[in-house]
Order: structure tokens, then sequence, then C-alpha cells
């Protein structure tokens, strides 16, 4: 679950940090990092919000100077989980209309737990990085679980919604609109459930479906192979079948001597869906047919070219991203409260359940270690998320799908309409990850201009 995460691969991050010592203290430079028309601020919230008056957290907050916008407070959330957002921000300008700039006063923020100040966890940012398949070695779980302590208690999406309640008291609106892509999506549906009467509308880009999703991944296995699928009917240069391909070498093959797993594949297809990086899937087919057949220079070289073992923890927290998809996700052993000890066994009979036809081109193996499943198995007992009780999305929300998206599968956003009251689903072929982000098709920026400004 990603936004922009890869935003080094198509732009420079600007990283930007704020000193305050204050709860809400502006910074006096009028800038915020060198991004004219925006200043810096810090929202100080409780690590546990049930004892405000506990141990506390320092939040970076970017706010556009344009106090008196007609329409009040866009907030823009970024993903992964583990992404910050003020590093974003520039990069964010470049996308969203000059006319919603001018309606809306843009706000980003470093959730809890990302950013300069964020969840560093050295042992497991070296073994997976951002990444969310890539299984993590046992000991490195371990010591971040250690580094965390008791305070791993905080960090599930229900505390980062009560972190916005508290965001938006301080920039003193009634409502917020918010747009978040991946599992900023998550994060925008969940406030919206929990605070309806705050919010005048959602955009929700590459959803993630706010009644949570199979750590399996099974979903995005199946759809995987429908894609490269269809772009392959859709492809005259198209020649070969890739997605026999694919299951071939996720079974039988090798890169420099060594086994391949799906896991690593599926790491680099879907880093390939990012909007910023090759949404069309271009020359993938070709790719796998000569991996497959024993050339494997292009696939190296997709490896290099996608791995996230080298983004920093400022970049995208691995920490975070593990504790927080521990504590929001539902697993064969039930929540992350399940004591360690007792989740083997509902595991592997879960696994024994999976079937291979639905993993297709994937197979049980990768379902089995991939990150969700594995870290979260070893992850220490910690605080499961609780949920509202009403499942149903009140607020006016446009929904947008990108239909080459390795990350997220059609049915997330189907099901995301289904249980909207006012919702409009836009799928956008040939679209990659981060629909408004495309540089290649303005088709996802014009629809949020529109009903942003509708």
């Amino acid at each position: 679950m990603r936004v922009l995460r890869y935003a080094r691969l198509g732009a420079v991050l600007l990283l930007i940090t704020t000193a305050c010592s204050t709860p809400a203290a502006q910074q006096p430079s009028g800038d915020c990092g060198g991004v004219a028309g925006f200043t810096c601020t810090t929202l100080r919230v409780p690590l546990d919000h049930s004892q405000p008056s506990g141990k506390t957290l320092d939040l970076a907050v970017a706010v556009a100077d344009n106090a008196d916008a007609p329409r009040g407070v866009l907030l823009m959330l970024t993903g992964g989980p583990g992404q910050p957002g003020v590093p974003l921000l520039a990069r964010v300008r470049t996308y969203l209309d000059p006319a919603v700039l001018r309606e809306y006063r843009l706000v980003m923020y470093d959730q809890r737990g990302t950013g300069s100040s964020g969840i560093n966890c050295p042992e497991l940012q070296a073994a997976v990085g951002g990444s969310d398949f890539l299984t993590p070695p046992a000991d490195a779980v371990q010591a971040c679980a250690d580094r965390l302590g008791s305070s791993r208690d905080f960090y599930g999406t229900p505390d980062t919604v009560e972190d916005i309640e508290l965001l938006r008291q301080l920039l003193k609106q009634e409502r917020l609109t918010l747009d978040g892509t991946s599992y900023g999506s998550f994060t925008a549906a969940q406030y919206g459930l929990k605070y309806p009467d705050h919010v005048q509308s959602l955009v929700l880009d590459s959803v993630v479906p706010h009644g949570g999703i199979d750590p399996f991944g099974v979903d995005l296995m199946a759809a995987t192979g429908k894609i490269l699928a269809g772009n392959c009917r859709r492809d005259p240069a198209c020649t070969t079948d890739p997605v026999a391909d694919l299951a071939w070498l996720v079974q039988h093959g090798e890169l420099d001597g060594a086994p391949l797993n799906g896991t690593s594949l599926m790491e680099s297809l879907s880093i390939l869906s990012l909007n910023s990086v090759n949404p069309t899937l271009k020359g993938i087919p070709m790719m796998l047919s000569k991996a497959r057949t024993g050339d494997t220079a292009g696939l190296k070289e997709l490896f290099q070219e996608t791995s996230s073992k080298g983004l920093g923890f400022d970049e995208l927290s691995a920490g975070l991203h593990l504790v927080t998809l521990c504590s929001d996700l539902r697993f064969p052993w039930g929540t992350s409260a399940a004591p360690p000890a007792a989740r083997s066994a509902p595991l592997e009979k879960a696994v024994s359940a999976l079937s291979p036809t639905r993993l297709h081109p994937y197979d049980v193996r990768t379902a089995r270690n991939q990150l969700m499943i594995e870290g979260c198995r070893l992850w220490p007992a910690t605080r499961a998320s609780a949920y509202p009780a009403s499942q149903e999305l009140l607020p006016r929300t446009l929904l947008l799908h990108g239909g080459n998206d390795l990350f997220c599968p059609p049915e997330w956003a189907d099901w995301e309409k289904a249980h909207a009251r006012q919702a409009t689903l836009v799928v956008v072929p040939g679209s990659g990850h981060g629909v408004q982000s495309s540089r290649q098709d303005p088709m996802g920026r014009n629809e949020v201009r529109a009903f942003l400004l509708g």
C-alpha cells in the first residue's frame, strides 16, 4: 500500500524539517523548506490519545498561506504506511490543478512514525526497505519490536485518525476535504467513517478498501494475471504469454544461480506499475519471455531499478510500515493481540486452504512468505486497531483506479464503491498506481479538478 513511494525514480525528494518546541508554533520564515507560499508548523499529539497528558509526538505540518481559500482545507495524505507528507509537498503541487490550489488551502503533514523524527529500525530497513512483499528476517523484526517497546501499541491507523482530528481543530476548520492515495485512501476513509460531519468530500486514489484486505494478497495475485494478459491482447507487438512466463519463473526461475521467488517478482512488477515508473508495462512480456529462456539481463536490470531496499527510514519507515500493518489487519490467527505462540497453527491451516488456481501466476509459497504474513506472525502481541461500527462511507467521494495497477486490484475499488453512499468510480485505462499523479494521462487530474471544483 503505497503512494509516491518511489518518487526518487521520477523526482527529487525535498526533505523538510521543523524545529518548533511548542505545540502548533508557526515557523517565522514564512515559507516551508524553500517551497514558497507555505508555512511549517508542528502539531503536538499524544502518543496515546486516551492519555492526553502523557508522552507526546511532534508532527511536521506544511500549510499553504492562503488562509482565506473559499473552499477550505484540502488535506493530502501520503501512503505506505510509512511515508511522510511534508517532503513531498513540492511534487504534489506539480500535479494539483492551479485552480484547486487557489480554491483550497493545501495542507500536508508527516503522519506519526514517519519523516526524519520517525521510526528507525536499521536492521529491518536494510532488509526490506519500503517493500510490501519481501520476507523480513526474524531477527530484524524482533529488533524493531524491541526498539519500539510498549509504544508499538500506538501506531495503528485509528491513532492517525485522531491526529487528523487534532489537526482539523488546529486549523480551525469545521470540515476537511481529504485526498489520499493507496494507504492514504484507507486513512482518509477511516477518518470519514469516524468523523463524517467533519468531512466535506473525499478523493480516494488507488483504493485500499476501508474494510481491510487479505494479508495473503490473493486478490492482487489473481489481478496480476488478468492485467498482464489484457495488456498483451491490446498490444500487437506482444506475441508471447506473459502470464505463463511469469508462472514458470515463480516456480523454476533462477538469477545468478539462485532460485527466484514470487515475492521479489511481485515487488518489482508492482513498483513498475507506479505512474512515475512504467504504468503501461511496456517491454514486460518480452522481458519475462527472455528470462524464461535463460536471458535474465532484463530481469536483473528490473530488480536493480525497482529495489526498495535502498529507501531510508525518512523516505518510508519499514518499522512504521510493519507495526501499522500488524495492528490494522486481520489474520488467520485473529488480530495482533493474539499471542505469537498461538499464531502458527491457524496460519498453516489457512495456507493449506489456499487455492493455487486463484493465486496463479504466483503460488502458495509466495502468499505464505510475504511481509504482511511472515512479518506480522513474528511481531509481538500489540493492541489491535479498532474501527467504527458503521462501515458505510457517507461523504461525497471520488474513487480513482488505474487499469494497470499491480498494487491495488480493481476489486478493491469496486468494494469501496459498494460501501460508500455517494461514490463515483472512475477507472483510467492504461494508468498505474497513483492515478492523479500520472504525467502520461491527465484524465485522473481532470477528474479530481472537476470533482473538487464542481
